[in-house]
């Protein structure tokens, strides 16, 4: 079997490839989660799905993008619109995507109905004018939105599917449970984000900010969108895959935080006193210590980690790093980087660091992407 996370160099976003293959007979399976930033596409996704596609058109099972933000969605929209062109031109389109997971910013808060009454949320769910006050991150995702919008009418355009399989538009989890999505033979998605739990939360906190600012619609929709951007705007999934009587699972956990996923995990029935554990988990946030905390990593542990970012915004972030080492002190673990050197903002910290572990840490190993190559695997079998 055959069950490995590709993390491409996506500068400072996520730019994943999920393989799979059950047997040495068995069809290669493959899904892309995200598509790093700008100019991500034409320098690294393209070649490398050129390279996997060996001049034939290459199954995609799946393209999801995690959330909306522009490390992530950009290049997958730059997918979308060369295989538009292609089409366009007569040319053979040089992959074939079976469906789109995608959670549009409209399908995640403009279906809450008092929020959808709010001018200047729906201002920022046309991506024309949103509210001033938004936090950093909130303006990232809401600014967006009109490539969401765009991904969404190039699948259109396409005729790939959005959302197929996953029982729903927006992708969700239940409140309470499971929801296991066959994705190939042998392989199910795990879908634990957003939850309806959290997604019913949206209207108590427009109701909320409504409260206390009363008429003034644009401090309700900053105060509304800041408060609930950043626990929704990505869609988390445990990867599994069994083969010979052994199961491995990968958290793909996008830009989630650490809070969020706990509840996720504990909603779902899987965490056991208090604590979950798979074969491979990739960092949510690029390691940024806005997103996790030390006891985030106490309690949701891995074998093996993997971190995508180039420095910028000195992510991944140093107390982030020594979280995760005090976390798993004196346990092996592996993590997975896609960067070492290059624009690294922390170049110096990431230095200290790693010098640090080789000295106290020595069953933390970590391994970072040869300068010529454009990703990092992680192979579970």
């Amino acid at each position: 079997m055959v069950f490995t996370l590709e993390a491409l160099q996506a500068n400072d976003g996520d730019c994943l490839i999920l393989h799979y293959q059950k047997s040495a007979t068995a069809k290669p399976v493959r899904v892309l989660i995200d598509g790093g930033s700008a100019g991500v596409y034409s320098s690294v996704l393209k070649p490398r799905l050129d390279a996997l596609r060996a001049g034939k058109p290459l199954d995609l099972r799946m393209v999801m993008t995690s959330h909306i933000d522009a490390d992530h969605i950009t290049g997958i929209l730059d997918l979308f619109k060369a295989l538009a062109q292609r089409r366009e031109d007569g040319d053979e389109e040089f992959c074939r995507v079976e469906t789109l997971w995608h959670n549009s910013f409209e399908k995640l808060h403009g279906s809450q109905p008092a929020a959808a009454q709010s001018a200047a949320v729906a201002a920022s769910l046309d991506g024309v004018a949103p509210p001033k006050g938004l936090n950093q991150v909130t303006a990232a995702v809401v600014a967006s939105v009109p490539q969401g919008n765009q991904l969404r009418k190039a699948a259109v355009q396409l005729g790939v599917p959005i959302n197929q399989g996953a029982g729903g538009d927006p992708v969700a989890a239940p409140a309470h449970g499971k929801k296991v999505v066959p994705i190939a033979d042998g392989l199910t998605f795990t879908i634990l984000a957003p939850n309806a739990v959290q997604l019913e939360r949206l209207e108590d906190a427009f109701r909320a900010a409504k409260a206390e600012h009363g008429s003034n619609d644009a401090a309700v929709g900053a105060d509304y969108l800041n408060n609930t951007v950043p626990n929704m705007s990505s869609i988390v999934v445990i990867a599994e895959a069994a083969a010979r009587g052994k199961t491995r699972r990968m958290l793909l956990s996008g830009d989630a935080r650490g809070d969020v996923l706990i509840e996720s995990l504990e909603l779902a029935g899987l965490m056991k006193e208090g604590r979950c554990h798979f074969d491979l988990m990739k960092v949510q946030h690029h390691g940024s210590s806005h997103s996790t905390t030390q006891e985030y990593f106490e309690r949701v542990t891995a074998d093996r980690y993997v971190i995508s970012g180039n420095g910028k915004h000195a992510i991944p972030h140093e107390d982030a790093l020594g979280w995760l080492s005090a976390a798993r002190r004196g346990k092996p673990f592996e993590c997975y980087m896609t960067n070492r050197v290059g624009i690294l903002d922390n170049q110096k910290v990431l230095d200290r660091f790693l010098a640090s572990e080789k000295k106290n840490e020595k069953k933390h190993a970590y391994f970072f992407r040869k300068e010529k190559e454009l990703s990092i695997s992680v192979p579970l079998a």
